[in-house]
């Protein structure tokens, strides 16, 4: 999963770059801000013996960044193409996570 984020986090983050400035420290911020505690949690999740509750605090924020990705694509910030691999990728992540979630 990791690895997952960490590919989403690199090819997203230019595309989000080019937003309109006016977005830049909100849009742009939030969305940053949701990929980097997706990271963190990860992170923790994984060193943490309770795995449980850090795999269902990844899972809301996934559905947060879902819906960031939704909003900017509706405000066509993000091109139908960069709409379908972000959505993509992050359904793939999610998938992971749900699959941890089921194994726990």
């Amino acid at each position: 999963m990791w690895q997952k984020l960490e590919d989403f986090v690199e090819w997203f983050f230019p595309i989000v770059d080019r937003f309109p400035k006016h977005e830049k420290f909100a849009l742009c911020s939030q969305i940053k801000n949701t990929c980097y505690d997706i990271l963190l949690k990860t992170i923790r999740t994984n060193k943490s013996k309770q795995k449980l509750s850090g795999l269902y605090e990844i899972d809301n924020q996934l559905d947060i960044l879902r819906w960031l990705i939704r909003h900017s694509h509706r405000r066509k910030y993000l091109s139908h193409h960069s709409y379908e691999t972000a959505s993509k990728m992050v359904a793939e992540i999610g998938r992971i996570v749900g699959g941890l979630l089921k194994g726990a």
